[in-house]
């Protein structure tokens, strides 16, 4: 009861205009990729029927996709040399151009190659906004902060299982309407700024402010009333450290063992439950609407209780849930299906925060986004393998067991997590990597 209260009398942290320009503009742009994003996982069947595919064959496109991950990562590392906002606005337009193309698709050969592409500049984006959030924001609220900017992607994805019940499942209708965000391109162009801590970088000198010092020359610029803390003192990336292996394990293992839980998600209800296309997409939606408040509610517990206890507790928590779900079949009560689903939503968004925010606060800013991009590498390989393996299985034991068996690997994820990644609460960027 007291943690409800805790969390349910929070306020807004005290942010500067600045801060929360940035935190507009990032959202709107998570907002639309992720309105694009969304469309490939829950229209699979519908992909699937058109484009005549096998289970496997669905299961080798969808992997294929997944190596979009490498140019995401490569993308995502020329932000550590030219700049967060100037290498983000590289991005829009290209993932905007490549989902819309989607529509045109003959065969599953150009489908997948487009998505190929739409997919790399969207995770490239999603990287670099979350790296500028981390930079940007104050010690004692960036999981806060990761929680706004996932919730306007998640509001993306609601407008998208929108869309998707309301047309029937119209996947190529929907791609194309991914041409609109173009328009607010320039808006973006002309507002978004660069974080100071990679500007600081630039400095010549290259000499370390104190906290006085770095908001006295911010408020040169604007009347700032939020303390940056300190910035970085020098530009390198730093030594190797068991923080830094263990998260770009993590971040393999944590995709490959649920990737066949999360892949068949649309599936499973659509077909095994018999939701159909507007089932499914009210059901997401309702759902997703339930659990909107997971990503600032674990970004608020992070920042008070610890972001690496939550992560644990919530690795744990969505394996048992996994299997639950998995073990479901035609005819079980629906309620129970739903609640499941609702639950399985809830605390993927809520573990998403909370790695998004450990995962860039425990590399140093003079190679954050680099850090990001590996691990969004390791993961995108983790994510194809893990669903390769688990169609094979699938092969002699089905796939709800094949996706069952796979996701008891996450307890393992957790027990990495739990030994050798720090608590990076309340604690300023450089101090985690001092």
């Amino acid at each position: 009861m007291g943690l409800v209260q805790s969390l349910s009398c929070s306020s807004p942290p005290r942010l500067s205009s600045r801060q929360w320009a940035l935190l507009l503009l990032l959202q709107a742009a998570g907002y639309f990729g992720q309105f694009d994003r969304t469309i490939f996982g829950m229209a699979v069947p519908q992909i699937q029927r058109d484009f005549g595919l096998s289970d496997a064959e669905m299961s080798y496109a969808a992997s294929f996709v997944g190596l979009s991950a490498i140019l995401a990562c490569a993308t995502s590392c020329l932000s550590d040399r030219f700049g967060r906002a100037r290498v983000l606005m590289w991005t829009l337009v290209p993932y905007t151009l490549a989902t819309a193309f989607t529509a045109l698709s003959k065969g599953v050969q150009s489908f997948a190659l487009c998505q190929l592409a739409a997919q790399a500049f969207i995770t490239a984006e999603g990287i670099i906004s979350h790296v500028m959030v981390l930079e940007e924001m104050p010690a004692d609220c960036r999981g806060w902060a990761v929680g706004v900017l996932n919730i306007g992607s998640a509001c993306g994805a609601g407008l998208a299982l929108l869309l998707f019940g309301l047309s029937g499942g119209a996947w190529r209708l929907m791609y194309a309407l991914s041409i609109l965000p173009l328009c607010g391109v320039g808006i973006l162009r002309r507002n978004l700024q660069e974080t100071r801590r990679w500007a600081s970088l630039q400095e010549p000198k290259g000499v370390q402010l104190p906290v006085s010092a770095a908001n006295e020359a911010a408020s040169e610029a604007e009347n700032e009333d939020t303390p940056l803390g300190i910035l970085p003192s020098k530009h390198r990336p730093g030594q190797v450290k068991q923080q830094h292996v263990a998260m770009v394990v993590a971040a393999f293992l944590g995709s490959f063992f649920p990737s066949a839980a999360n892949f068949h998600t649309s599936k499973h209800i659509q077909t095994v439950h018999g939701f159909g296309a507007s089932g499914f997409a009210k059901l997401s939606l309702v759902g997703g609407m339930l659990s909107l408040s997971a990503f600032a509610i674990a970004g608020v517990v992070g920042d008070k209780y610890g972001r690496k206890r939550f992560g644990v507790l919530g690795i744990v928590l969505k394996t048992l849930v996994d299997v639950a779900f998995y073990s479901t079949a035609a005819g079980d009560s629906v309620a129970w299906v739903v609640a499941l689903f609702c639950l399985r939503t809830a605390l993927s968004m809520a573990l998403d925060t909370t790695f998004q925010a450990l995962s860039g606060e425990v590399f140093p800013t003079a190679s954050r986004s680099s850090a990001q991009g590996l691990l969004v590498l390791a993961a995108g390989l983790g994510g194809p393998l893990g669903l390769l393996l688990s169609t094979q299985w699938a092969k002699s034991m089905g796939g709800p067991a094949a996706a069952r068996l796979l996701a008891w690997g996450q307890l393992g994820v957790a027990a990495i997590i739990g030994c050798f990644l720090p608590e990076t609460k309340g604690r300023e960027l450089e101090d985690i990597n001092g």
